[in-house]
């Protein structure tokens, strides 16, 4: 019993944008907040 269950890739294409929309906008918070300068003492070395 081979069961086959056909993908119609227009279908979930919108899925397929959200999830992409998602990861670029958390990358951008992650560059952000790994190029931040370390906050520190204006007076110490």
């Amino acid at each position: 019993m081979d069961s086959f269950t056909y993908v119609n890739i227009f279908e979930t294409k919108g899925l397929e944008y959200l999830l992409l929309l998602s990861f670029w906008v958390l990358f951008v918070y992650l560059v952000r907040y790994l190029s931040k300068p370390p906050k520190g003492r204006p007076g110490s070395r």
